[in-house]
């Protein structure tokens, strides 16, 4: 017969926690239950190709009159037939599906606003953005191109055609930059949400390399409609002509009287400057003249013939189209877009043809020593020295071997009128 064993009672192991009793739910109560959200009364979404504003109001589900109510509310804002691709819109609801209100963002800044007023009428208005406008310093080195060292300096390439416009009477950026060359500028940008959206005004800019130091404020006289861009002294950055009358091109062929053309293929007296560019490229009136000649010529294909003082003419040949309201005898003043480049007539390719003619006889035009416009007046020069010294020194250091030399108060510059 087996003994019975001893019962022992084994204490439970401490590290199985023992289990808890979860406690009795009383009868008839539940878990609460958590609503769900309210649906959005915003209905969202972007231009899609072949969208209309009709198409997306009747998307959204507003009847036929309410859609054309809300076209003819928009329509002295934004012209409703055009609407770009990407471009956001928003549109509420109420709980009857009636529209509360519709949003058309135009820009980043503008946004078009519909509701309906107190009558139940929709109208319409234009929301501005606040953006704030920041002065900021900006500097860099050519090593390939002036778009390229912007671009490197952190910038976007919208600053370029800027500082090509302060600059052009001095500086041809097509042939004159060089490897190592400096640049610095003062700009005022306009922010939003800490995004640029657009260089405003350029408030100082220098210049230094091989074509030699140039550098200039912006500065409004006493009394006068408008400023312009002056030296330390007083002088005026402008010309009366331009170095280049294109903004961005690369050049194909400089002046040559003997060059070979290239497409009757014979030597033939080439007198201009080639600018290779994209077709539709404006081209500038290189100084203020008159229109002496506007239509096609043969080779020269479409051509614009400007008439200045000193008797120098400018022309124009290859353009692809004229620009629209400009005829015969008009005056146009420096920087006017006249036309648009092209390659009719003997043209291998898209490019302006830029001549240059003194009493009747072709020059070269990057021979011709072009003449200052006025400066700062006599009587506001000390004035215009004061203001413009904080300029000044902030570019101080963004281009090399620029003279920093303030100049005197008391003596004007000889090049400054009376």
């Amino acid at each position: 017969m087996v003994p019975i064993q001893e019962r022992r009672d084994i204490p439970p192991d401490p590290a199985v926690p023992e289990r808890e009793q979860a406690p009795a739910t009383p009868p008839g109560d539940t878990a609460p239950v958590e609503p769900p959200p309210p649906p959005d009364p915003w209905v969202r979404g972007t231009v899609q190709g072949g969208d209309s504003l009709s198409v997306i109001l009747a998307r959204i589900g507003l009847d036929g009159a309410s859609a054309r109510a809300v076209l003819a509310a928009m329509t002295p804002e934004m012209d409703p037939a055009k609407i770009r691709l990407g471009q956001s819109w928003a549109a509420r609801l109420d709980e009857g599906g009636d529209l509360e209100r519709f949003e058309y963002q135009r820009s980043k800044t503008e946004t078009v606003v519909v509701e309906p007023d107190e009558q139940g009428a929709f109208v319409a208005r234009t929301d501005q953005a606040q953006t704030e406008l920041v002065v900021a310093e900006v500097s860099g080195s050519i090593e390939s191109s002036l778009w390229n060292a912007v671009t490197d300096a952190g910038e976007d390439g919208a600053l370029v055609p800027l500082l090509v416009d302060v600059l052009a009477s001095n500086i041809d950026f097509y042939t004159d930059t060089r490897k190592g060359d400096r640049f610095g500028v003062v700009v005022e940008k306009e922010m939003l949400d800490g995004e640029v959206l657009r260089y405003a005004r350029v408030l100082a800019v220098e210049y230094a390399g091989a074509v030699g130091t140039f550098a200039g404020v912006w500065w409004t006289p006493p009394g006068a409609k408008s400023g312009g861009y002056f030296d330390r002294e007083g002088n005026s950055l402008d010309r009366v002509l331009l170095k280049s009358p294109l903004k961005f091109a690369l050049v194909s062929s400089q002046f040559n009287p003997k060059r070979m053309h290239p497409v009757l293929h014979r030597v033939k007296g080439h007198f201009g400057t080639d600018y290779a560019a994209p077709e539709g490229t404006p081209i500038w009136a290189a100084a203020d003249g008159r229109i002496v000649f506007r239509g096609p010529k043969g080779g020269a294909g479409n051509m614009v013939i400007l008439s200045h003082d000193g008797g120098l003419k400018t022309l124009y040949m290859h353009l692809s189209r004229f620009e629209d309201g400009q005829k015969v005898g008009d005056r146009v003043s420096q920087k006017t877009v006249i036309g648009y480049v092209g390659q009719t007539g003997l043209a291998t390719g898209p490019h302006l043809h830029f001549g240059l003619q003194r009493h009747g006889k072709y020059v070269d035009p990057e021979e011709i020593k072009s003449v200052p416009r006025p400066g700062v007046p006599k009587n506001h020069r000390a004035q215009f020295i004061r203001e413009s010294r904080p300029l000044f020194e902030r570019l101080q250091g963004h281009s090399d071997g620029t003279d920093v030399t303030e100049p005197s108060e008391e003596t004007p510059s000889d090049s400054t009128p009376q």
